[in-house]
């Protein structure tokens, strides 16, 4: 059998196809936000429900007691989206420099001193809660090696 324009053929089979695969894939995984963006719909953000007052049966040494909870939980501050992508990159980095001191045999002290130089780029993260997951990242790292072992008390010195 000889087909003149082949790429003709092709395109005429694949074309129905392609479509009929992106439809199934649109209404499988997107079905309520294509509805939503044909019906005109926002997706607005839910807004949290105002809080009450306490009730009468409370003790004012009480209520003292609760609104110093309330503070202490509110003083933390939450991280923001730069903060937390500049985490991932030190992460990246941390990974990426146990790896080459481990392929290139670096002794432990060595390994210590090119993690402190990486970690006082980020010196800002040493009063955050980000601090425990960068340390268990680079205890993690040394683990994942073998050869470069550093204790908890060596990885918190790391951040001097």
């Amino acid at each position: 059998m000889y087909i003149d324009s082949p790429w003709t053929t092709y395109a005429a089979v694949l074309s129905p196809l392609t479509l009929g695969y992106y439809i199934f894939i649109g209404y499988k995984f997107y079905r309520q936000d294509l509805r939503s963006a044909f019906s005109g719909k926002q997706n607005r953000p839910v807004k949290k429900p105002a809080r009450t007052a306490p009730s009468i049966s409370v003790m004012p040494e009480e209520l003292d007691e609760q609104q110093e909870v309330e503070q202490e939980a509110t003083e933390v501050p939450l991280p923001d989206e730069e903060t937390f992508q500049n985490v991932m990159a030190l992460t990246a980095y941390l990974r990426d420099a146990v790896e080459e001191a481990h392929e290139k045999q670096y002794s432990k002290t060595d390994l210590a001193v090119l993690l402190q130089m990486l970690l006082k780029d980020y010196s800002y993260l040493k009063d955050t809660p980000f601090r425990v997951s960068v340390n268990n990242q680079i205890e993690a790292e040394c683990a994942k090696y073998g050869s470069m072992l550093l204790s908890e008390d060596e990885i918190e010195e790391l951040w001097i």
